[in-house]
């Protein structure tokens, strides 16, 4: 799926950051290690009519409401995936559907929101790790299990496509240094 990008001016990460404080930094945002990345094949768009049914029924269970758009199949490491996208109330959506025990389960609800969506501990923690960085596009991934992965694109330093992301678990966040697989 392709969902437009959302300009997003990161003042109000730098003001999360003076409101709250500074937050620690995780053990594991110190790393030297590389960051890893997942290996996936590239999307192909598929026709719906051709989706396995089991993959668009996962789909409907997670979201009734959801007027399926576009479907998209890869694999990562390895395995199948669907990013299933439609609309919801209105909004984008992006639901990742894989095989988990054999069964076709979502396992990612993706959104794009802007600067003023992220939570207070996310903005912190990004703006102490990289103070200078500026995302051009957030994507909140909801990992169904109080997990959620933000994952903010912009220039870097070294790289004009960059990619941070950082775990929300409850109050607590930190910023990843390998990409997050689920």
């Amino acid at each position: 799926m392709t969902i437009r990008p959302t300009r997003v001016i990161l003042v109000a990460l730098s003001l999360s950051l003076a409101a709250c404080g500074k937050t620690p930094a995780p053990a594991e945002q110190s790393s030297d290690a590389p960051a890893t990345r997942v290996q996936a094949t590239g999307k192909q768009a598929e026709d719906p009519a051709n989706v396995p049914a089991d993959v668009l029924a996962a789909a409907k269970a997670a979201r009734p409401q959801l007027q399926v758009t576009a479907v998209e199949h890869e694999q990562r490491d390895g395995n199948d995936y669907y990013d299933v996208a439609g609309l919801l109330d209105g909004a984008e959506l992006e639901l990742d559907i894989t095989r988990v025990d054999g069964k076709w389960t979502v396992v990612e609800v993706q959104r794009d929101i802007i600067a003023e969506q992220v939570p207070a501990p996310v903005a912190a923690v990004l703006a102490s790790a990289n103070p200078t960085f500026k995302a051009n596009r957030i994507i909140e991934s909801d990992q169904g299990n109080g997990i959620v992965i933000y994952e903010f694109f912009g220039p870097g330093e070294n790289d004009p496509d960059t990619k941070i992301e950082v775990k929300a678990e409850g109050s607590k966040a930190e910023v990843l240094t390998s990409e997050w697989v689920h």
